[in-house]
């Protein structure tokens, strides 16, 4: 009885503990965060994520840490599991939006269009043409672009002759595109042993990239290697891929080579003589938008000398002594009629009317050349993401970039 006595407080003691260990290393590491000591967040973050793993909290600021560190795949693992935990917690959108740009960094591809309650997935392996079967429904062949999917759980089942089948069954969360990555094991029984000659164990580890002809091109801002055929064999992973056209602008952007997959490339060029005509319109506009505004503000001042007017002629009339004569109190100033008073308020009210029709004509110029620009801007050559989710505690803080 002294014995179960004796355990039973150790337990309670542990129980009691735990969730103010929790508390502790959780707040320790959402205020290194903030501190931008990334290392120190995500040593305490680890801690209350091994306490209690069934907390979104930890989860999703290991997933902000991973973004700020660059670790692209640890960002996406944490927010995917923050939203598995509790989809309908209130940082939810917040982590949706943080997870689709870990995804998009990572060079994976976006959903093309909003999902709503509805979920997506995709699937990459390393073979080509690899048949996806979704819950027994066949999806196409690998790579599968992300397709929309009721949520929930999935069971998904890639196969292609000479390699053995491989099944997962992954949990596909609402408004976001769950991603399923398997290597095929060749297989040594069957005939041909697969479509490239590998080990049962191997890991294939080029990729092919395809390009449009008559493109100057840099990969990771170097040289390509030399073609094969009609394509660049490339290390799996990540690349920088830089394509230009005479009289284009470059095109930059990430590409995601994925083992013994060819990755076809579409860029879609900006001709620089037509994109610089309308950011040159832009600024015209632009400019114009600045003298009406500039003409509201002189409207506005010859609007408040009338109404200064207005007021001296009534202070001096007023001032004058009716007891005696006219000429006697000419000292004051010349003697103002009630027209002189009345043409002095018309033009206050008239030049305050032009005054506020050239603010707003000047602001909606102003606003159409500001488009403009914007439909004229050189693309960016950073092509990390322009916007920045980041959770915080009782809500999150998005910052985005805006740049010509």
């Amino acid at each position: 009885m002294r014995l179960a006595a004796l355990a039973l407080l150790f337990v309670s003691h542990v129980a009691s503990a735990q969730p103010a260990d929790l508390t502790k290393e959780f707040q320790a590491g959402v205020d290194a965060f903030r501190l931008g000591k990334y290392d120190v967040a995500r040593g305490h973050l680890e801690k209350a994520r091994a306490l209690d793993p069934k907390l979104p909290g930890p989860h999703r600021f290991l997933a902000a840490v991973a973004q700020a560190q660059s670790r692209w795949d640890d960002c996406i693992e944490s927010a995917h599991k923050a939203l598995e935990i509790n989809p309908s917690s209130s940082e939810a959108a917040d982590t949706r939006k943080l997870y689709e740009s870990c995804r998009v960094s990572a060079g994976r591809s976006p959903a093309r269009q909003e999902l709503g309650d509805s979920a997506a997935i995709a699937v990459t392996t390393n073979v080509a043409g690899a048949t996806v079967k979704i819950n027994g429904l066949t999806y196409g062949g690998t790579p599968l672009a992300p397709r929309p999917i009721s949520a929930g759980s999935l069971d998904v089942e890639i196969e292609k002759a000479g390699w053995k089948p491989s099944k997962r069954t992954v949990n596909a969360i609402a408004g976001i595109v769950t991603d399923v990555n398997v290597d095929l094991e060749a297989d040594p029984n069957a005939k041909g042993g697969g479509d490239l000659q590998v080990g049962p164990t191997a890991k294939i580890k080029v990729g092919y990239l395809v390009v449009p002809p008559g493109s100057t091109i840099k990969i990771d801002d170097a040289a390509p290697p030399q073609m094969v055929g009609d394509r660049f064999e490339l290390p799996a992973g990540t690349h920088m891929l830089e394509l230009q056209q005479d009289g284009k602008d470059p095109w930059r952007r990430r590409v995601r080579i994925s083992g013994g997959q060819k990755t076809v490339v579409a860029p879609t060029f900006v001709d620089t003589a037509e994109r610089t005509s309308v950011e040159r319109r832009g600024f015209y506009i632009l400019g114009a938008g600045g003298v009406v505004v500039a003409g509201g503000f002189v409207a506005a001042l010859l609007s408040r000398d009338a109404g200064f007017e207005a007021r001296d002629i009534v202070r001096i009339e007023r001032s004058r002594d009716p007891s005696r004569p006219l000429s006697e109190t000419a000292d004051l100033a010349p003697v103002r009629t009630r027209e002189d008073l009345q043409d002095a308020r018309d033009r206050h009210a008239r030049w305050a009317l032009i005054s506020t029709g050239l603010y707003a004509a000047g602001l909606i110029t102003a606003g159409v050349g500001a488009y403009f620009l914007y439909k004229g801007a050189r693309q960016r050559r950073d092509v990390a993401p322009p916007f920045a989710v980041v959770p915080v505690q009782g809500g999150g803080v998005i910052a985005k970039e805006l740049a010509w």
